[in-house]
């Protein structure tokens, strides 16, 4: 039987080194560390087979954990406090209570399977019986509501524009204050089907649909029953973008603004809403050094699915220099993309606490949400590899698409500085693209950047030969830059000296759109809804625009 090297660390109530010690099975325990910092040194030494925790386990993070895993050890430890049990196996260990017997202790050492009832006896079966329990409290709504009233505080002035759930919720709301909504929406949709089984006691399942519909919040429905994003007509669109951050025109209170209304829902019931959109999953947006416009074309592509009906979610995910933000008038510093990744990093990510980390805009009556990218590019140790992977494998089953935005560079640097294991400068970027179920790769017309769009290609396969195959787009085509028949001369440039991909996507030059979007914290679709650029990204996202324009009669 073969040898089994333990290294540990910590202790409780119970002495599971001599238990362990005491079978004189093949588990032998080589050393006992004082704290998780000797621990790690002694995991990197290569001598020990599995490391046993017991206790102190508080700062067990998923950036720790990769310094036991990545050498292949198997990771097993012992707490008394069964949440932090629960966290502990939201990371990947195998989390014991203390309770736990020698041979079953041995067992998980290792590597062998763990009976689930010795795993955590205390636990199990609890979830039914907690939520049975509390489905049989009768909750009365008015109570919680009092509730809500008397612990809500001063509302706080939220930015034109933004809406954040959690840290600014909707409204300038204090978290306690979105709590307390929650519980009041679950408590009246509990009474809600006890009046209805009581009333129909023979009533059928619901469907899929059904429970869709029930597990969304109220922040994943529109903001207004306008139709569809992909038929507006100009100036309505330009109201609610108008309407959003705090600002009106002239006319936005007179009778016109409500023709104009009224005239785009008259055409949104017209159109055809049945258009293919693109396919949900994760899109990263990456693209060759410099400026070719990835954050434009992000946040613009995330806004045009968010126009048709569809849980979009924006990742800011630029290390380097995020802006995303700024494209959609955010003025805040806060770092929702950070946080998220905190709480993935303790194992503690879930729907809730992704949706506090969220900030949540409105586009023309419908809700595009975003996590917000670092306001300073040295903090960028913050977004560990692993932790946005969770991050996007959480939000990829929250949301039926996610956009990324995120820097050029794919190189792993830090190894080669660094005669340990170091965080990777460039790690949001590689697990993004690594995670992407499409990837675009964005670059420009011009004699500088259409080379380098070559050779970031070329860098991108032989860094990340598993990441997706990527679909090429040039922005920026222009005349000026290119010459007469630009597209033709690119293509023939792209069979010559790119990479195999096919070259089919072109996103027109449109500066004075692009400016007046930027300068107003706003998106084509709301600044420039007619502009070739944005009619581009639009198909890019697989909408479908109006073709025509009504014509208003003035009272």
């Amino acid at each position: 039987m073969r040898r089994c090297s333990v290294i540990t660390a910590g202790h409780l109530q119970r002495d599971h080194i001599a238990a362990v010690e005491g079978l004189h099975g093949p588990v032998t325990i080589d050393r006992r560390c004082a704290d998780l910092a000797e621990l790690v040194a002694a995991a990197r030494t290569g001598k020990a087979d599995a490391v046993l925790i017991i206790g102190e386990t508080e700062t067990i993070t998923g950036s720790l954990l990769t310094e036991f895993t990545e050498p292949g050890l198997v990771v097993v430890a012992v707490s008394d406090v069964s949440e932090e049990r629960a966290r502990l196996r939201a990371l990947g260990i195998v989390a014991l209570p203390d309770t736990v017997d020698a041979k079953t202790l041995t067992d998980a050492l290792r590597g062998l399977p763990v009976p689930e009832q010795s795993a955590d006896e205390d636990l199990l079966g609890a979830p039914a019986a907690v939520g049975k329990e509390l489905d049989d409290v009768p909750v009365d709504p008015a109570d919680v509501q009092a509730a809500a009233v008397h612990h809500s505080g001063a509302e706080s002035e939220a930015p034109p524009g933004r809406t954040q759930e959690g840290e600014g919720a909707p409204g300038g709301q204090h978290p306690l204050d979105a709590e307390l909504a929650e519980l009041l929406s679950a408590a009246e949709t509990t009474r809600s089907r006890r009046e209805a089984a009581s009333a129909e006691p023979t009533q059928e399942e619901p469907t899929q649909e059904e429970h869709t519909q029930e597990e969304h919040t109220p922040d994943d429905r529109p903001l207004a029953a306008a139709g569809t994003g992909s038929a507006r007509d100009d100036d309505a669109v330009r109201a609610a973008g108008a309407a959003r951050r705090g600002t009106t025109g002239r006319d936005d209170a007179g009778p016109q603004n409500a023709d104009l209304r009224a005239a785009a829902e008259e055409d949104a019931g017209e159109e055809d809403s049945g258009a293919a959109l693109r396919r949900p999953g994760i899109t990263t947006v990456w693209g060759a050094p410099g400026s070719p416009g990835r954050t434009t074309v992000a946040v613009n592509l995330a806004a045009e699915l968010a126009l048709t009906g569809a849980r979009v979610l924006l990742i800011d995910a630029d290390t380097v220099a995020s802006s995303a933000a700024t494209h959609l008038g955010l003025l805040e510093e806060s770092a929702g993309l950070a946080q998220a990744c905190r709480q993935a990093d303790l194992g503690r990510l879930d729907a809730a606490r992704l949706r506090r980390a969220l900030t949540v805009v409105d586009i023309c009556g419908y809700r595009l949400h975003l996590l917000t990218g670092l306001p300073r590019a040295d903090r960028w140790p913050e977004l560990r590899g692993g932790a946005l992977r969770q991050v996007l494998q959480r939000a990829a089953r929250d949301f039926s698409h996610v956009v990324v935005d995120v820097a050029a560079p794919t190189e792993h640097d830090e190894e080669l500085t660094f005669d340990t294991r170091a965080p990777q400068r460039h790690a949001a970027t590689i697990t993004a693209v690594e995670e992407a179920d499409t990837l675009l790769a964005v670059g420009g017309p011009d004699p500088v950047s259409f080379p380098r769009l070559v050779k970031a290609l070329d860098d991108l396969r032989l860094n990340l030969p598993q990441a997706p195959e990527p679909q090429v787009l040039i922005n920026q085509i222009r005349r000026e830059a290119v010459g007469r028949a630009p597209e033709d001369q690119l293509r023939e440039a792209w069979d010559r000296f790119g990479s195999g991909e096919a070259l089919e996507t072109f996103l027109p030059w449109d500066r004075a759109a692009c400016d007046d979007a930027l300068l107003t914290g706003r998106v084509l679709a709301e600044s420039a809804p007619q502009s070739a650029l944005r009619h581009a990204i639009a198909d890019l996202a697989g909408a479908t625009l109006p073709t025509r324009r009504r014509r208003l009669l003035r009272r």
